[in-house]
């Protein structure tokens, strides 16, 4: 007999998807990455902003308490406040707006400076070019003039009135170049000073992962040219996630500042290049620097971060890192060098952490 074949029961790995929960997980992820991402602000600074939008993305993820408000004050237990998270996200995007307002205003401002002080000159100009002329009529019709002694006290008068003209004409114009330079500087150093807030990372100081990616293509591209040693460092902190769990952002925070400083200390030339590559990941660039003295450069780096002194809620909070090298070698790209300098960090890590490894 043909009938209608019995339905297949569900199997565990075809287990539906909860909407619900799929949504609260995207919105957290949603808040991560504003925090990840987040702009400079005038009345609150990078890093309160994101520590603000990690205990919001707690919120929402597991209903932890809002940042910010008394325990009492919190909503029921597995309660969200979704209007607050509304609000959150609504300041930060309004005051992103109006910080791109204000500098872009500011632009078009010096913009204007730049445009009137040019306008003013071309029509100095023209005015100087119509007193210049004028004289010079005047010094045409003397060439039919009779007396001699009327000739010389003419001629004697163009030529001051020339002199003067010219000389306002030059005062006029050092005074619009000095001012224009003033303006040119200023905006000068204002665009540097948000260049370089632009590659450095808000919470360690050091540069930050696109400032890395750019300086990593030009040693390759140096390397490539020229020869010669130079070593890429990536530098791990062994367990921070569980640390971050378990002693909160601040504690995690002040780890990775202190891990940073303890690199800087290590690497400092001028030339050495040290930046935050990820979350609990920081990259150093060594120009002229052999693979032995890197490693050595690397176990120094361990030894600083070992000592540490981080105070947890429970102690002192014990610190390592895991550190992977690589050499430059010939024809390689800015992939090839970094990807061996990952596999000495993960040979580090599989040996146990807190060590130093080559990657090959």
């Amino acid at each position: 007999m043909f009938g209608k074949k019995p339905t297949p029961a569900p199997t565990p790995d075809a287990a539906p998807v909860d909407p619900a929960a799929m949504a609260v997980d995207t919105l957290a992820s949603a808040l991560r990455s504003m925090a990840e991402f987040a702009l400079p602000q005038e009345r609150t600074d990078v890093d309160t902003f994101r520590r603000d939008a990690e205990a919001w993305a707690q919120h929402v993820a597991i209903a932890a308490p809002p940042p910010g408000r008394p325990a009492e004050a919190a909503p029921a237990a597995g309660r969200r406040d979704w209007q607050a998270v509304r609000q959150f996200v609504r300041d930060y995007l309004r005051g992103s707006a109006r910080q791109v307002g204000t500098v872009t205003s500011d632009l078009r401002e010096v913009i204007w400076v730049f445009i009137r002080n040019l306008s003013q000159t071309l029509a100095n100009d023209v005015a100087a070019e119509d007193r210049v002329r004028e004289q010079m009529e005047r010094l045409a019709t003397l060439v039919d003039a009779t007396g001699t002694s009327e000739l010389k006290r003419e001629v004697a008068e163009v030529v001051g009135s020339l002199r003067q003209v010219l000389d306002e004409r030059r005062r006029a114009q050092q005074a619009q170049v000095a001012a224009l330079g003033e303006t040119v500087r200023t905006l000068g150093g204002e665009l540097e000073t948000a260049r370089r807030e632009g590659e450095t990372d808000p919470l360690t100081k050091v540069h930050n992962r696109k400032a890395f990616d750019e300086r990593l293509e030009q040693a390759v591209q140096l390397q490539k040219a020229f020869g010669g040693d130079a070593c890429l460092l990536l530098v791990d902190v062994d367990h921070f996630k569980q640390a971050n769990d378990t002693a909160g952002h601040a504690v995690g925070d002040q780890v990775l500042r202190g891990v940073a400083d303890a690199i800087v200390q290590v690497f400092l030339r001028k030339k050495d290049f040290v930046a935050r590559y990820g979350g609990d990941e920081f990259a150093v660039l060594l120009r002229e620097t052999e693979m032995a003295s890197a490693l050595a450069l690397a176990e120094r780096v361990a030894g600083r971060v070992r000592a540490l002194p981080i105070a947890g809620a429970e102690g002192p909070l014990r610190v390592t890192v895991s550190i992977g090298v690589a050499a430059a070698a010939p024809g390689d790209e800015a992939r090839t060098w970094f990807e061996r300098a990952d596999r000495g960090l993960y040979a580090a890590k599989a040996a146990g952490r807190d060590r130093v490894a080559a990657g090959t």
